[in-house]
C-alpha cells in the first residue's frame, strides 16, 4: 500500500491565510517593554503657615532664702579664709511698729531698757534654733516679759552662726510669734552688738 503524501495548500488558500494573519498581533512579545516609572505625588502648596509646635514650659527655679544662699557661698570659701569673712548686715527690717511710742523705742534701741530674759542660740542647727526661739518668745509673752535678748553670735562662719544671725529677724516676723512683738533692734556692744537682738514684746492682756 503506497504512503499518501500531504496535500499542499492551493494558491487561493495561501492568499486567504496571509490576509487573516496580516492584522493579527502576537499574544507574547519577544521584548518586554520597559516599566514606566511611578509618578510621585507632588504635595499641594501651603495656603497658610504651619501651626507652631507646643512649647514646653520649664519650671522656674526655686528662690532660695538668704540664709541658704549664704551657706552655699561659704561652702566655696577655703577653710583657712573663713575666719576673715565679714558679713555686713543691713538694718533690721523690723524696727519700730505701730503701738510703740518713739521714746520707748529709743530706749530699746539704745539698750537702756531692762532685759527680762535672754536666749542663746549658739551651737544650734537652724531647725533647733527656730524651734527654741519660737518657744522662748511665746513663754516670755505669757510670763509678761517686755524686753528680751536673742543671742545668735556674730558669725565668723566656721560653725554656721552667721546663718542664724541672718535668719532670726525673718523668724521673728512669722505669723505664730510676729503678733506678739512690737519692735526688734540690733543690740548694743555691751549686749552682744551685731550678734544679738533686742526684742520688745507686747503687753499681755489679762482675762
Amino acid at each position: 500500500m503506497s504512503e499518501r503524501r500531504p496535500k499542499l495548500p492551493t494558491a487561493d488558500e495561501l492568499a486567504l491565510w496571509h490576509t487573516v494573519v496580516r492584522d493579527a498581533a502576537p499574544l507574547i512579545s519577544n521584548h518586554r517593554k520597559a516599566a514606566s516609572p511611578k509618578k510621585v505625588p507632588v504635595p499641594a502648596p501651603l495656603t497658610q503657615a504651619p501651626a507652631p509646635l507646643p512649647r514646653v514650659l520649664e519650671a522656674a527655679p526655686a528662690v532660695k532664702a538668704p540664709a541658704e544662699r549664704l551657706a552655699e557661698m561659704l561652702r566655696a570659701v577655703p577653710v583657712a579664709a573663713k575666719a576673715r569673712v565679714n558679713v555686713q548686715l543691713a538694718p533690721s527690717p523690723l524696727g519700730r511698729v505701730a503701738g510703740v511710742d518713739k521714746r520707748t523705742d529709743e530706749k530699746v534701741r539704745k539698750g537702756r531698757m531692762g532685759i527680762d530674759g535672754r536666749i542663746d542660740l549658739h551651737g544650734m542647727t537652724q531647725s533647733e534654733a527656730h524651734h527654741a526661739l519660737t518657744g522662748f518668745i511665746r513663754r516670755s509673752h505669757t510670763m509678761g516679759r517686755r524686753m528680751v535678748l536673742v543671742i545668735t553670735g556674730k558669725g565668723q562662719m566656721p560653725r554656721g552662726e552667721g546663718v542664724l544671725r541672718l535668719s532670726v529677724p525673718r523668724w521673728l516676723r512669722e505669723a505664730d510669734i510676729g503678733p506678739l512683738i512690737l519692735s526688734v533692734h540690733q543690740a548694743q556692744p555691751q549686749h552682744g552688738g551685731g550678734g544679738a537682738y533686742y526684742v520688745l514684746l507686747k503687753r499681755r492682756r489679762e482675762g
